[in-house]
């Protein structure tokens, strides 16, 4: 319906597209006039993509439809690049997600570690984070973990334990474990590669710019600021936004009971927990035995067809996966063919020079920090990895950045500052309106997290990946 376009959402992206290419004649001499018109193009899909007069995949299409007319691409380039490997690999990890909730395996692993671990508060924290942790490996929507997972169990065990926000008893418990959820999510994500769909979209970008990481490199770089941060977070938040009650017993009661109520594993969650092991150990080997990332995803997915975890009803419901291989390829395509018509190169030359006489380390501190708070501005962490990775990825190449550590530190940034804003992203927004942690609350202890996070992240992760020989 008509009703529902936001034609204002039109006008920021018209102006910046037809002014950027009125000004054609005026373009450095060292970029071509397709390159130019294809920059102004990419600058008014991303324009639209935050002011969101349609969804992402009718506004990208819209701006390669536009490309197309003005013969920049032809429709066998376009054809082609809907077959981008990264853009398969998120939507089969979006499709294995959808069978970790219909098999009931995410929900049994909960539980388990609540009832091993949850007779303290901190120690629940921790139980749950863990969890968190372990589901993001093959889960790469955050907001499938969140809400289709973590928050119901959350919501349902400070009920369960006098946690109520209609009694007005959210402090005692729910508040404290919602905000840690928060946080660690944004954690777990990125910890893994596949821990969100938005770091496969990062290290596309870089791959178009020569840059590849495999996922073993990921979390090799990751996994000492992400266990740190981890092991960290939950326990400052115990102490800056502590519960009233520091002993749950109630929740190994709590836990056993509803894994009794589930019963033995049945044989979906037993596949799941196969195929789930069998991506794990594949993604860890797969370059040393010939197997591409994206083909490990497709053989799980096919194995969870095959044995009847998930049907092709299943994957053709999961809207978000196809949403995104069609937004996620057209940005690629995008990204592929400035960078083929030489405006990356020109651009990373042009910033390298600007910074000229400084040092890379401190190019990258400026960068990484830069990219963390411009979140403030983004309501989707998609938006603004597609708006400003390649262009900040070209300025630290040019800074002289070893390129495989810049690949990798803008896209931890991309997964931590998540922690900014109660708008940051889908687990954010929800976990935000559920009324247990207050909006004043919500941005002071986001904005402690944030300082930690850069800390480790940034300053630890430089010291990590230096002995890893990243640089």
């Amino acid at each position: 319906m008509l009703s529902e376009i936001k034609w204002k959402g039109f006008l920021l992206p018209l102006i910046f597209g037809i002014g950027l290419w009125l000004v054609t004649p005026l373009r450095p001499v060292a970029i071509s006039i397709m390159a130019w018109h294809l920059f102004a193009i990419f600058v008014a899909t991303i324009i639209a993509c935050i002011t969101k007069p349609l969804p992402m995949m009718a506004v990208t299409l819209i701006g390669i439809v536009v490309a197309t007319l003005t013969g920049i691409f032809t429709m066998d380039e376009v054809a082609t690049g809907f077959g981008n490997s990264t853009a398969w690999m998120v939507a089969m990890c979006m499709f294995m997600a959808a069978g970790f909730i219909k098999s009931g395996l995410g929900k049994r692993i909960a539980y388990l570690f609540v009832s091993l671990f949850g007779k303290r508060t901190l120690s629940l924290a921790y139980a749950l984070s863990f969890v968190d942790a372990v589901l993001a490996i093959g889960i790469p929507s955050n907001n499938a973990r969140v809400n289709g997972i973590m928050y119901p169990i959350i919501d349902n065990l400070s009920r369960e334990m006098g946690s109520d926000l209609k009694q007005g008893t959210q402090r005692k418990l729910g508040s404290f474990l919602v905000f840690n959820e928060y946080e660690v999510n944004n954690i777990t994500s990125g910890l893994f590669l596949t821990g969100l769909a938005g770091n496969m979209v990062a290290i596309g970008l870089a791959k178009m710019q020569g840059i590849t990481v495999t996922w073993m490199q990921w979390f090799m770089a990751a996994c000492v600021p992400g266990i740190l941060s981890l092991l960290i977070i939950p326990w400052v938040l115990y102490k800056v936004y502590p519960p009233e009650v520091k002993q749950t017993p109630d929740a190994h009661r709590w836990a056993t009971t509803r894994l009794a109520a589930l019963g033995k594993m049945t044989a979906s969650e037993k596949i799941m927990s196969i195929t789930f092991i069998l991506a794990i150990v594949l993604w860890l080997i797969g370059t040393k035995i010939g197997i591409d990332a994206t083909e490990v995803s497709f053989i799980a997915v096919v194995i969870l067809l095959i044995t009847g975890v998930l049907t092709t009803n299943d994957l053709l419901n999961e809207h978000f996966a196809w949403n995104i291989l069609v937004w996620l390829s057209i940005i690629m395509m995008m990204s592929k063919k400035l960078m083929t018509l030489g405006f990356f190169p020109w651009f990373s030359k042009t910033l390298g020079h600007l910074l000229n006489g400084m040092n890379w380390i401190s190019v990258l501190i400026i960068l990484f920090l830069a990219y963390f708070y411009l979140h403030y501005m983004f309501p989707s962490v998609s938006t603004q990895i597609s708006a400003l990775y390649a262009g900040f990825l070209s300025i630290a190449i040019g800074a002289g950045v070893p390129h495989v550590l810049a690949a990798l530190l803008l896209a931890f940034a991309g997964s931590i500052n998540l922690s900014t804003t109660p708008y940051s992203a889908g687990p954010a927004a929800l976990l935000s309106s559920t009324g247990y942690v207050t909006s004043a609350e919500w941005w002071r202890l986001s904005a402690i997290i944030g300082v930690i996070f850069n800390v480790i992240w940034l300053g630890g992760g430089l010291l990590w990946t230096k002995l890893l020989g990243f640089w």
